[in-house]
């Protein structure tokens, strides 16, 4: 019995693997049925709750695909995201962003399709050096208890302060897409901290000018 729960998620793995490239560009489905009474599928649940971080494209893939809905009890439940920094190694004194709008994209079940919900709609600007060893709300929401699997954020400027000198960052994606399936239960609150790391964001340019790509993770 062992060797067949050990097989079965070999396989789930390599399928896994097998469609990281496409992922982020896949728009969610309605989910399939699931054969939520597996005992494999009960086992990966239980590690996720364990390790809420790990493995984001192999839940994803379980949920798109509905193999973890049973594991969901109806309600609401609130989801709170807050923004910190992590410390840059370049001589960065100033980092202005400004974020105006996140949306998340609610799984749906079996008898609901999937959508985006906007959780926050209205432009703010942060320092994020001065979030490198604290956190700020970003915005919080009521919502349907159940699976969520993207994160979206706009991201419409940043300005950088670099040995003394200021520079208007260009920032070639301001849509920045997170894979990160996190689970809202019914009554309870969630809170996501979104770490920004401005070092792996920007990035000099052979004419001596800055570029951002924002490199975001997300911590439970």
């Amino acid at each position: 019995m062992k060797k067949k729960i050990i097989g079965y998620m070999v396989i789930t793995l390599l399928i896994t693997a097998a469609t990281l490239p496409a992922l982020a560009h896949i728009t969610p489905t309605e989910p399939t049925t699931p054969k939520n009474n597996s005992v494999m599928f009960s086992l990966l649940f239980h590690l996720f709750e364990r390790f809420p971080n790990a493995f984001p494209y192999l839940k994803y893939f379980l949920i798109i695909n509905g193999f973890l809905n049973a594991f969901v009890k109806e309600g609401t439940g609130s989801l709170v995201l807050k923004l910190t920094d992590a410390p840059p190694e370049l001589n960065i004194t100033e980092a202005l962003v400004t974020i105006s709008q996140v949306t998340v994209h609610y799984a749906g079940t079996n008898d609901t399709n999937g959508s985006w919900i906007t959780i926050v709609n209205e432009t703010q600007t942060f320092d994020l050096i001065q979030l490198q060893n604290a956190t700020e709300v970003l915005g919080g929401q009521t919502l349907a208890a159940g699976w969520y699997t993207q994160i979206r954020l706009s991201v419409d400027s940043a300005l950088v302060t670099i040995d003394g000198t200021q520079y208007n960052l260009k920032i070639p994606s301001k849509k920045v897409k997170l894979i990160t399936p996190f689970l809202v239960l019914d009554n309870q609150t969630l809170t996501l901290i979104l770490d920004f790391d401005v070092q792996k964001s920007v990035h000099k340019t052979g004419s001596g000018t800055y570029i951002m790509n924002p490199t975001i993770k997300v911590i439970q």
